[in-house]
């Protein structure tokens, strides 16, 4: 043992006792920007162990340039971010017969870990909090810790990759980590992170293979697949992903409905996929389609199975660049769901959650493919959306957009009434549409703070199958901090 790895020995040894004898209540130190962080703690083996981290790496810095020693490639790398939001809803729930309104607090909290040990291993590590303050309602349902804003792992993994002069480029992954399936459609973490393992490599530089396997949560559901992709022009990705969920328990809007009866024996289901991406920095396009195979078998003998068979696909374009000089930035897009009943395409862990709140089209109705942030009537299946959206940036430091969204069902009761505009491309009823304006400071790269508006009108009728037709209004005020 060299001298200074018995001063650090030593330094360790000290911190221990402090560790018994004084309430460590904070902690400061500088990240890589210069900026002065202050970390509540809750747990103190965690201070010594960052502690002991970066001590480490301090003494490896100062070790001569022609050492050996190992300790000469350790580095530390840390970002912390906070989000808050505060929003207040008009109405929430159209099963009701009476407009239902609410107000939120929400926060979301990380703290970023790299480190890297030499050019081929690295580990991450993201400790985050997550809080909703405000009135209990089903409507605002995320898959994330019940106890509010207690720190814990979001994500942990271990990565290693090949050497420089590796034929075949590759990366491992393991641990908890966010896998992700192209933009979301089928597969993403929500920012929660599953446990498991993944695998990239890449061949003759234009062709890339993808592969995973995961478990969801503490319950018996894996999830795993891989896809290839083609780096030509356009991009090409074809995936196959599949889910088991053999937990008993059905899941609503990607969260676990875990209650005392047991509701299904298993839920399997298998998708294909096919990506196309392209475009130049004025001009981007996306093109998705996918199949959904599978079975889902019911607990009780009497309840009926369903097989699966149901695609969905979802077309994107959008353009950047300059009006009166100011940046601008457009977008138009179209997604379809297919559903005939609970034979819906309906992908468990699809994205729909960013740790504050509800995300998809419309920053209110936040749609994805089978279901939104709103209570929604029964019997209406398979969500479709054409939107648009436009911002402008007439200073660096400012940003200000709208947007237009129209929703439609291509599953729904007989007397749902006239889908309108949607029945060109197969709908079934009308789901309203959305209307939404923001505008956002920034403040350097550190600091953001935004209002947003959004008005969702459901659809007009009584043979609507909403219990009320009442307007649904957002008012939220978003801050966010980044080091």
């Amino acid at each position: 043992m060299t001298k200074k790895h018995r001063y650090l020995l030593l330094i360790i040894c000290y911190l221990v006792i402090v560790n018994y004898y004084l309430p460590f209540r904070s902690f400061s130190l500088k990240n890589h920007r210069g900026n002065v962080i202050i970390l509540p703690m809750k747990s103190k083996i965690f201070l010594i162990l960052f502690l002991f981290m970066a001590v480490s790496s301090v003494f490896a810095q100062q070790q001569p340039e022609n050492s050996q020693n190992p300790l000469d490639k350790i580095s530390l790398i840390f970002d912390y971010d906070l989000n808050f939001r505060a929003a207040s809803y008009s109405n929430v729930d159209y099963t009701s017969p009476k407009a239902v309104g609410d107000s939120i607090f929400s926060q979301y909290l990380s703290l970023n870990i790299i480190g890297k040990f030499e050019d081929r291993i690295e580990m991450s590590g993201k400790l985050a909090s997550y809080g909703l303050s405000g009135k209990e309602n089903p409507v605002f349902m995320m898959p994330y810790k019940e106890d509010d804003f207690s720190l814990f792992l979001e994500t942990a993994f271990l990565t290693f990759k090949s050497a420089q002069n590796s034929v075949i480029p590759y990366k491992l992954y393991g641990g908890k980590q966010e896998f992700t399936a192209g933009d979301g459609l089928i597969v993403d973490g929500n920012n929660n992170g599953m446990l498991g393992f993944r695998g990239t490599a890449d061949f003759f530089k234009n062709f890339t293979l993808d592969a995973f396997a995961a478990k969801a949560d503490n319950y018996d559901f894996s999830v795993y697949g891989g896809s290839l992709k083609i780096k030509m022009a356009p991009v090409i990705e074809i995936g196959i992903y599949q889910e088991r969920n053999n937990t008993g328990f059905e899941y609503e809007k990607g969260v676990l409905a875990d209650t005392s009866t047991q509701t299904i024996r298993y839920d399997n289901k298998t998708f294909y996929d096919l990506r196309i991406t392209g475009g130049n920095k004025k001009y981007k396009y996306r093109l998705e389609g996918a199949q959904q195979k599978g079975e889902l078998v019911r607990s009780t003998a009497t309840a009926e199975n369903t097989e699966y068979d149901a695609y969905a696909f979802v077309l994107e374009g959008s353009w950047s660049g300059t009006i009166l000089k100011a940046q601008s930035n457009a977008k138009l897009m179209f997604s379809y769901a297919d559903a005939k009943g609970d034979n819906a395409f309906n992908p468990t862990l699809a994205r729909r959650y960013n740790g504050l709140q509800r995300i998809g089209y419309g920053t209110l109705f936040a749609a994805n493919s089978a279901d939104s942030f709103f209570i929604l009537p029964d019997e209406y299946g398979g969500i479709n959306t054409l939107g648009a959206q436009f911002d402008v940036s007439p200073w660096n430091f400012l940003q200000t957009g709208i947007g237009f969204f129209l929703f439609s069902a291509t599953d729904a009761p007989p007397d749902a009434g006239n889908p309108g505009f949607a029945e060109i491309y197969g709908a079934k009823a009308d789901l309203g549409n959305e209307f939404d304006f923001f505008v956002k400071y920034s403040y350097k790269h550190y600091f953001d703070a935004g209002l947003s508006i959004a008005v969702y009108t459901p659809p007009s009728g009584d043979k609507s199958g909403f219990a009320n037709n009442d307007s649904s209004y957002l008012f939220q005020l978003e801050v966010s901090s980044k080091f």
